[in-house]
């Protein structure tokens, strides 16, 4: 029986610019690694999010990693702030969430989300 996901691997190309948007932005603490690492994990509730620092081409058409947030429209002005390219400002979805689309420094896409 499957019971949940416990992390998600995302690779990418440099991990001080991956750690800077998501450790110092979006305030995920690393518990494993760091900008020198090419491996480094982050905490995310009960789940973590794994960056891989590769040499590789990077496949960022995979689809959308969605994160639960406590308020979007604060992490919405934070992003803002720290010029972060937003693909929409926060609305509601027909599916009861409140969310923003946006894609990380490597071009993954992302959703930052809260049920209503």
């Amino acid at each position: 029986m499957l019971n949940d996901i416990n992390a998600v691997t995302l690779n990418i190309q440099d991990m001080a610019i991956s750690l800077g948007f998501y450790a110092d932005i979006l305030g995920l603490p690393v518990i494993f690694g760091g900008a020198e690492s090419q491996f480094s994990t982050l905490k995310l509730s009960n789940s973590y999010l794994n960056l891989n620092e590769t040499n590789d081409s990077i496949n960022t058409n995979w689809g959308r990693f969605i994160i639960h947030v406590g308020d979007v429209d604060e992490i919405y002005d934070r992003l803002i702030s720290a010029k972060i390219f937003i693909e929409n400002k926060p609305q509601n979805a027909i599916w009861n969430e409140r969310y923003i689309h946006l894609r990380d420094p490597d071009g993954h896409h992302l959703s930052l989300a809260k049920p209503i």
